[in-house]
């Protein structure tokens, strides 16, 4: 079939809230520089890596019979421990350039001094799971070594 028979063009109604083509002034200011694929792998491997760190320093504690405070304390220790060998080593202390949640600034505060420590801090990997993880391992190692004595 000839193009030329087929009728004339419609052109295709814009989308509501969609830049006009060529108007790159509305995007320009609103891009992040962080690529989202590589952003989600970098959480992806620091999550593994947190999670992995937080069940073993969870046994260790178990199974050197530690309670209370002291078994808390091992788990900041490997934390912070933990914390400091990725960003030294993998981040090359960079954290807005590796690490999502030291890009985002807090509200009311624009400083590069808060943005970097947020970084330390996601690294540190304080969440719920990696706590619950901890847990799990330190009463399972503390109740196969220390309980049936």
């Amino acid at each position: 079939m000839d193009p030329s028979m087929a009728g004339p063009q419609v052109a295709q109604p814009p989308v509501p809230g969609a830049p006009a083509p060529g108007d790159t002034s509305s995007t320009a200011g609103k891009a992040s520089p962080l690529f989202p694929p590589a952003v989600q792998h970098n959480v992806r491997v620091l999550s593994s890596l947190s999670t992995l760190s937080a069940c073993f320093s969870g046994l260790v504690a178990g199974v050197l019979g530690l309670q209370n405070y002291t078994g808390f304390l091992l788990y900041l220790l490997t934390a912070v421990s933990s914390a400091l060998v990725f960003g030294i080593i993998n981040c090359h202390g960079n954290m807005g350039k590796y690490v999502a949640g030291s890009h985002v600034p807090l509200v009311g505060s624009d400083r590069i001094g808060v943005r970097k420590w947020r970084g330390w801090v996601g690294l540190m990997g304080l969440g719920q799971e990696n706590f619950l993880g901890f847990l799990l391992f330190w009463i399972g190692g503390y109740a196969l070594i220390h309980v049936y004595d």
